[in-house]
């Protein structure tokens, strides 16, 4: 990291002022620093809840909000308090990019829509992120990750069965995929400005990365699905009436939706137990199953007049995949990683937490790195999610501390030390010592 001189990357001499807590936009801030902008995070006074959340260590810092904010400086402020929106309007004006997750009503509240904000810097692209977009009956709420999950069918395809309900998914995709997004979102309209010198407004939501996250799994067409559709609804019905497990009404629509489809006649792309411990496999291609069946010594029962909606049928590829699972009980999970990827299968470890860092693919990569924290000392976590041959791209420092980079900040903005003083005292902005 240190090889690099910062004021190379491609983001260098852009501003942004990050209004978000917890997940979903701090992680498009952390994208921005990585890439070198100047990206400005404006606290609360009480500071980011995710402060106090994932893995507190000491007061006001905790492991989650580290991750999600190295490479910002830090200020903090009331935003209800009258001499903080002089504040506001000098950092708009010195700004390139708004990273704005407030709630919506919040943003009336304190006069930071877009068309209030545009009035002090008509080039700003402004990020407005409306958890479940800004219409219908949940438009003005605050966003989560689980309820997003819920909503949009993206938990039925990915949670798992605990005690008969869906679990929450963890990590929070659709808070991280939302700001890969939103980066994506922001990138794009500051190309427009440069093109055109227009700033605008541009918007993500965590509801529409929740559906595009379930992929091709979630989907309609008018072709296959009505008939099928009305039969799942009426028997998914049924299996909640008589109050089936998440995983039994599952896998009752399924049936239906998609026959033959679950772990039970999953042979060639899923995890596989060893004897020691997990592996996965990933073989799609009729030519990678023809090689995934020549390693293992087996023959899939899939002929062409194999239909799965007979039972029989059904049952014989039910007992091909509890073969292959037998077979490979028999040895070390090493034993076929080598095997299948020598033979053009691929496949690959199933890591815990604890061995990504040792991972060789991983390491030889540089996708994880160590930073250093003033108080938390030393520490590893993910990487930058891209690398450019030009520019590159890392982050230069860990999170800031609950205020730390206010007096810096203010001073940039033209204030004299006193009057920073007297906003201290009066407990409009808090300045870390």
């Amino acid at each position: 990291m240190n090889e690099h001189n910062p004021a190379h990357r491609p983001l260098s001499g852009t501003t942004v002022l990050e209004f978000a807590s917890i997940l979903a936009i701090p992680s498009c801030g952390v994208h921005l620093a990585d890439m070198g902008a100047d990206v400005i995070k404006v606290e609360p006074l009480t500071g980011d809840p995710h402060r106090y959340g994932i893995g507190p260590i000491i007061p006001d810092e905790s492991k989650g909000f580290t991750t999600m904010n190295r490479g910002k400086k830090g200020i903090a402020l009331d935003l209800a308090a009258p001499e903080s929106r002089q504040i506001i309007k000098r950092l708009v004006e010195q700004a390139d990019i708004i990273l704005m997750s407030l709630k919506l009503s919040d943003l009336t509240k304190f006069g930071l829509e877009y068309e209030d904000v545009k009035k002090w810097n008509e080039r700003i692209v402004f990020l407005e992120h409306a958890p479940y977009g800004r219409s219908g009956p949940y438009g003005q709420e605050g966003g989560y990750d689980v309820v997003a999950q819920g909503m949009s069918g993206l938990a039925s395809v990915m949670a798992r069965d605990v005690n008969g309900i869906p679990s929450v998914l963890t990590p929070a995709v659709a808070d991280m995929a939302t700001g890969l997004a939103s980066a994506l979102a922001v990138i794009t309209a500051l190309r427009h400005r440069d093109l055109t010198g227009e700033g605008q407004k541009v918007s993500t939501s965590l509801l529409q990365t929740s559906l595009i996250l379930a992929g091709n799994r979630i989907h309609w067409f008018a072709a296959t699905d009505p008939d099928v559709w009305d039969s799942a609804a009426e028997a998914l019905s049924d299996a909640q009436h008589d109050g089936k497990t998440f995983e039994q009404q599952r896998d009752v629509y399924t049936a239906i939706t998609n026959p033959g489809g679950g772990l039970a006649t999953n042979t060639y792309f899923r995890y596989y137990r060893a004897t020691d411990q997990f592996f996965s496999v990933g073989a799609l291609s009729h030519n990678l199953r023809t090689k995934f069946c020549s390693v293992l010594g087996v023959t899939d029962p899939r002929t062409s007049e194999f239909n799965m909606s007979n039972p029989d049928d059904y049952d014989q590829l039910v007992s091909f995949t509890r073969q292959c699972e037998d077979i490979i009980r028999g040895k070390v999970a090493q034993h076929w990683i080598e095997l299948f990827r020598k033979n053009g299968v691929p496949s690959g470890p199933f890591n815990f937490p604890h061995q990504v860092f040792d991972e060789q693919q991983i390491a030889d990569n540089n996708f994880i790195l160590e930073l250093e924290h003033k108080m938390l000392g030393k520490y590893k976590t993910y990487g930058p999610a891209i690398q450019m041959e030009k520019t590159p791209v890392f982050p230069n420092s860990s999170s800031p501390s609950l205020g730390e980079h206010t007096r810096e900040v203010l001073v940039s903005l033209g204030y004299v030390d006193e009057e920073i003083d007297h906003l201290i005292e009066k407990n409009i902005i808090r300045q870390y010592e």
